[in-house]
């Protein structure tokens, strides 16, 4: 768990047809992904100026997430192990180095 709220912009479309989408951990270990559109568009599908849509996965299936996404992002790389540790540096992620004879 996290003492505070992490949010992070990761798609941003500007003009007439407007979308953000922002992935955030919650303090409790949820995870969201969330998307908010505005425009034209929107107003004449939704009779409003904008649409927020998202998905929640609470704190107790978030390890199950991690294991997908890896598996889906290393899925046939021979150097995942190094991927993975390199991702973790360069995001300030906490990991443990292991190895065994």
């Amino acid at each position: 768990m996290t003492a505070e709220r992490l949010t992070k912009e990761i798609f941003r479309q500007e003009g007439d047809n407007f979308r953000s989408v922002c992935v955030t951990l919650e303090p409790d270990g949820t995870l969201m992904l969330d998307a908010q559109d505005m425009g034209p568009l929107v107003k004449e599908v939704w009779g409003d100026s904008d649409y927020e849509f998202g998905y929640r996965v609470p704190p107790e299936a978030v390890g199950k997430l991690a294991c997908v996404l890896l598996r889906k992002l290393y899925a046939g790389r021979e150097q995942a192990v190094d991927e993975m540790r390199a991702l973790c540096a360069a995001e300030g992620v906490a990991c443990e180095n292991g190895s065994y004879a």
